[in-house]
């Protein structure tokens, strides 16, 4: 079994997610390949959340802070700024791309080592209001599968995320699509 098998169990994607990513141009627009699992997850889940409180950047978004690029562009901004005023980061700028952001302001990263080789990437979470960074060895879908199912603590996220029965929630709402 994979975390691409484990995932849709644990918590069972929307039925009617319609996503159409052109990856090259994504791609070309980060300078940098992208893991094939998020890949998978942006296509099978969609733009959402997970327990109304998690959020996977996507390559489109209704919401501006869950783009992917945006997200990318600005949160380099943060964190070279971050470190010119002290800030303690145990990563380079540049080895950090976000993936995910938190209703609490907390961003997941990927870990972009080694270069060229996104399948092998790992993530971390930092959180907003302090300086903790979480590291976990495996992707972002691996990393959703250990979160959501309490087999890892991120010690950024709050005790109440993690629930007995997680779910994801796309967006707009279905019914909000109808109009």
């Amino acid at each position: 079994m994979t975390a691409q098998d484990d995932l849709p169990r644990l918590v069972p994607p929307p039925d009617d997610v319609e996503v159409d990513v052109d990856w090259s141009q994504v791609e070309d627009a980060l300078g940098t390949t992208l893991p094939d699992d998020y890949k998978w997850l942006v296509e099978r889940y969609g733009p959402g959340s997970f327990n109304d409180f998690l959020y996977i950047l996507q390559p489109s978004s209704p919401f501006y802070p869950t783009r992917l690029v945006e997200s990318a562009d600005r949160t380099a901004e943060i964190l070279d700024d971050l470190r010119e005023s002290g800030g303690k980061i145990p990563y380079e700028t540049d080895e950090l791309l976000p993936v995910g952001k938190t209703d609490n302001g907390d961003t997941v990263y990927w870990v972009t080592r080694p270069e060229g080789a996104p399948n092998s990437w790992t993530v971390v979470a930092n959180g907003a209001r302090n300086m903790k960074w979480s590291h976990f060895d495996g992707g972002i879908v691996d990393f959703l599968v250990a979160v959501l199912s309490g087999a890892h603590r991120v010690d950024v996220f709050p005790k109440g995320f993690v629930r007995a029965e997680p779910v994801f929630e796309g967006y707009p709402p279905p019914d909000a699509r109808r109009r």
